[in-house]
């Protein structure tokens, strides 16, 4: 009896190994609810889907362990079918490229070769709108091989021959579907014996949808399209077969737990709305453990991503017009063959909605110490000493809503010890109410959230873009010349309210490097404490400028290295410029001198003129472990210039009041600017009583008064008035004030009808922060 029981243990785990593609070791089967708890982070869904009126549908929205409303849960039980469409406002623009983003859960298969039956993801524009779905012959929600997508055949009598435009009817109309199909349908296979087919075909109706594919699968084509079905004959019996398109599955035949081994799989599609295109990727992250743990996953299921493209027709295939609108969802079935002991649930949690948030990261990783190479590769050689930039651009390409409260967990690359992390935003503007944001690096660690939204809507302040640097350089204790370390690949995640997308970085390798370069500036105005690195100096009148250093250039051992031909490149105000010198070795010492000049006319008045240096070894591409920053500030100036003697466009006094007009053809009032753009001024002026000639007195029967853009008007004999405010366009700004007067706007003279006749004057004062003109 004993032996026994060790035979019947034996062929268990013989038939585990056979069906399931990996050795596993059997767990207690997982309810509904509590294979929801083990799923990943996705968008909040929001009230855009509708399960419609379909009779039975076991399509809802679930709430898993991060939160309510994050997953779609088609089925969970046998002979079930689910629908789950999106309402009118929410539908994909085929106009417009797209992206779908998601994780999907098709149950475990660890205890059946065939948990069945799957789900799909349907692209339809059906006159039934949110309450499509395909039907059995009865007008009942088929379920089965059908996937409540795919039409049925309605035949009890095999000798009847197919038809499959009848077959087509029965599914939903202009659609195209991408099937996760867990079980393979295949009563008469195409090795079956013509006698057996016979038998089974007697019996009556067949599943064998899945004829021409063996074991759990991916593949597409149009559900109502009569093309899509095949009739095959035996002897006088007849049966339907499903053309399926862009097949993906295992490269083992028959891995039965390709879809449903119990773990997260993740699947992205993008459409190219040029080419017309959909490119749809099964397991193109790593999964994700539901009731089976990774560490069963076999390597080519966790690492392998499959990935296939297929041509639609928008007019022609799914009836859109040029609108380009087209109803999205998912549909999903069980048959029998999903039990208690075979549970498949079909759960899809979101990424990315199409046309809520289409939206993208990429991440680089550059060595400025070898020409600013790229290192995406995990045979690239990075060496220690080498001066490291790395980036994680986020792109917000269009969508309905803004990309809202973006956290980013990164996960940066070993290898490396960082110095200096910012954020900058594609409008060149940073957070609203601080200057900058903190990024505070922990390890190899970073998780903040990013201070804006990004969009395209550009009234509301928002940009599309924003970018992550940081600095530092590549250290290793353990890396030697024949044996490098190498550094693991990593994959940063960027987890928005309604968007969820992430980054992955390659591996690659630290080598000790065997010389190095230093640079250091030489001469006056270096900045204490930098190590000779950096220098500055202030300038009141534009003149050129000589910048002078030094390159180091030894061995590890500290042997120099002459002869070489080492580039200096410079950097102006963040730009490259192309004029670049060569350092000499003349002593033949490894110290190779150079000079830098700016001319006086490239220097920007009113703020910093940056200049950073950096050194190449022409013939190795080895750059030097550090650069040189040079900054020149030409002090600017504000001034005004006036006409001395001005007057009024005057008039013979007759005894009336008068309103007098300043001839501006004899005003001229200019305010030079030359702190840089962006500055701004307030222009003020303030008069003396008038004056008669030849005399002593003061008249008060003249009043000159100020009318502004408020058409309020001032009296400039009383108090000083403000008369013009003005932000300068440009680092060289002059501006004319009078060019502003008109008819009812400028300096006017009243006069009150008790003036005599005579020549009076007045004084005006311009007054311009600290300076002040008097005209």
């Amino acid at each position: 009896m004993k032996s026994r029981m060790i035979f019947l243990s034996s062929m268990a785990i013989g038939l585990g190994l056979l069906f399931g593609g990996t050795g596993v070791t059997a767990q207690a089967v997982m309810t509904n609810d509590q294979i929801l708890q083990t799923a990943p982070k996705g968008v909040e869904i929001d009230d855009y889907f509708s399960t419609g009126n379909i009779t039975g549908n076991a399509a809802q929205i679930s709430a898993t362990g991060v939160g309510k409303r994050q997953a779609v849960n088609l089925t969970n039980g046998p002979n079930q079918a689910g629908a789950i469409w999106v309402s009118d406002a929410a539908r994909m623009n085929l106009n417009e490229d797209q992206t779908v983003s998601m994780w999907m859960y098709f149950g475990d298969g660890r205890f059946s070769s065939s948990s069945g039956d799957g789900m799909a993801f349907v692209l339809q524009n059906d006159s039934n709108g949110v309450n499509a779905i395909a039907k059995k012959a009865d007008g009942t929600p088929a379920s089965g091989q059908s996937m409540g997508v795919w039409g049925t055949d309605s035949r009890t009598d095999m000798t009847k021959s197919v038809d499959t435009s009848a077959i087509a009817r029965l599914a939903i109309q202009n659609s195209w579907a991408v099937e996760f199909d867990t079980t393979s349908n295949r009563d008469i296979l195409p090795t079956t014996s013509q006698a057996n087919a016979i038998t089974t075909l007697a019996r009556g109706p067949v599943s064998n949808f899945d004829r021409d594919v063996f074991g759990p699968h991916v593949a597409s084509n149009f559900p109502g399209q009569a093309a899509t079905y095949r009739s095959n004959q035996v002897s006088n019996y007849y049966y339907t077969s499903m053309v399926h398109e862009g097949v993906l599955e295992a490269n083992k035949k028959g891995v039965f737990t390709f879809l449903d081994a119990g773990w997260w799989r993740h699947v992205t599609l993008k459409w190219d709305s040029y080419k017309h295109t959909m490119t749809y990727s099964y397991n193109d992250r790593t999964p994700v453990a539901g009731e089976e743990p990774l560490s069963a996953t076999s390597a080519e299921t966790q690492k392998q991503t499959f990935t296939s493209s297929v041509n639609i027709d928008p007019a022609k295939d799914l009836n859109v017009g040029s609108d380009g609108l087209v109803r999205w969802g998912f549909t999903g079935s069980t048959g029998s063959a999903s039990s208690s002991q075979k549970l498949e649930n079909n759960i899809v949690v979101f990424d990315q909605v199409p046309g809520l948030v289409d939206a993208d990261v990429t991440a680089s990783l550059v060595d400025n110490s070898q020409g600013n190479k790229n290192i995406d590769d995990a045979s690239d050689v990075v060496y220690t000493g080498d001066q490291m930039t790395l980036r994680y651009h986020l792109n917000y390409k269009s969508g309905r809503d803004s990309w809202q409260n973006i956290q980013y967990k990164l996960n940066l690359p070993g290898g490396i010890e960082y110095s200096s992390a910012k954020i900058t935003y594609d409008d060149g503007k940073q957070a609203t109410g601080n200057d900058s944001e903190t990024v505070n690096i922990k390890g190899q660690s970073v998780s903040e959230t990013l201070a804006r939204n990004l969009s395209n809507n550009t009234d509301a302040g928002e940009t599309n873009g924003a970018t992550i640097t940081l600095t530092g350089i590549a250290t290793s204790s353990t890396a030697t010349a024949s044996s490098p370390e190498n550094i693991a690949a990593t994959t940063s995640r960027f987890e928005g309210a309604n968007a969820i997308t992430q980054a992955t970085l390659n591996g690659f390798q630290i080598k000790p490097r065997d010389s190095i370069m230093t640079m250091a500036l030489t001469g006056k105005n270096i900045t204490p404490g930098t190590n000779n690195q950096a220098g500055a100096e202030n300038l009141k009148t534009a003149a050129d400028v000589t910048v002078t250093g030094e390159i180091e250039y030894r061995t590890i051992t500290g042997a120099p290295v002459v002869g070489k031909k080492i580039t200096v490149r410079p950097r102006y105000n963040g730009t490259s410029v192309l004029t670049s010198v060569v350092a000499t070795d003349e002593g033949g010492n490894g110290l190779y001198k150079f000079s830098y000049t700016i001319s006086a006319s490239d220097l920007k008045s009113g703020s910093k003129n940056i200049i950073e240096l950096s050194a190449t070894d022409a013939a190795t591409n080895l750059s030097a472990a550090n650069s040189l920053k040079y900054a020149i500030t030409l002090e600017g100036t504000k001034s005004i210039s006036v006409e001395q003697q001005s007057s009024f466009n005057t008039e013979k006094i007759t005894g009336a009041a008068m309103h007098l007009q300043a001839d501006r053809n004899k005003w001229s009032v200019k305010v030079y600017d030359s702190i840089g753009k962006g500055d701004h001024w307030t222009l003020q002026a303030s008069a003396t009583p008038w004056k008669r000639s030849q005399s002593d007195s003061l008249d008060d029967h003249l009043s000159l008064n100020y009318i502004g853009a408020d058409h309020k008007e001032n009296s400039l004999t009383q108090s000083a008035v403000n008369i013009e405010t003005h932000t300068t366009k440009s680092d060289d700004d002059v501006f004319e004030v009078t060019s502003l007067w008109n008819d009812s706007r400028g300096l006017f003279l009243d006069v009150n009808p008790a003036v005599a006749e005579g020549e009076y004057t007045s004084k005006i004062s311009w007054i311009l922060a600290d300076v002040e003109n008097v005209s």
